[in-house]
């Protein structure tokens, strides 16, 4: 079974993705921040990671770059409201697959999550 770690300081969001996720057979981690899903990746890393990107204490962006620093990179998939993300380039270099505005069709979301874990 695939493990899906969701990184959103948002418990309303956290949990419709979770509910949407293991509806389709992924195993879910939950974290409230950055510094949380650090931790969780370096204790079980997951298949996938899908972050916010602002959050209080660690944002998404910075927990991706810890992470790639020491770590191999895992498939992430960003949900923001920011506009101001970094190029291309640089998502892909953290390992991001898909970024997801929002609001987002939940749909895609699951969609993107299974492409991200089948390359993986």
């Amino acid at each position: 079974m695939k493990r899906i770690l969701i990184v959103e300081d948002d418990a309303h969001l956290r949990r419709m993705f979770r509910a949407l996720l293991e509806n389709e057979g992924f195993e879910v981690r939950e974290a409230e921040d950055g510094s949380e899903g650090l931790a969780s990746v370096l204790s079980e890393a997951p298949d996938c990671i899908i972050t916010d990107t602002m959050m209080p204490r660690m944002d998404g962006l910075a927990m991706l770059r810890h992470l790639a620093a020491a770590h191999p990179p895992i498939p992430a998939i960003m949900v923001s409201a920011a506009f101001n993300l970094p190029d291309d380039r640089q998502l892909k270099e953290l390992g991001v697959v898909k970024v997801f505005g929002k609001p987002f069709a939940f749909d895609r979301l699951v969609e993107a999550v299974r492409l991200a874990v089948r390359e993986s």
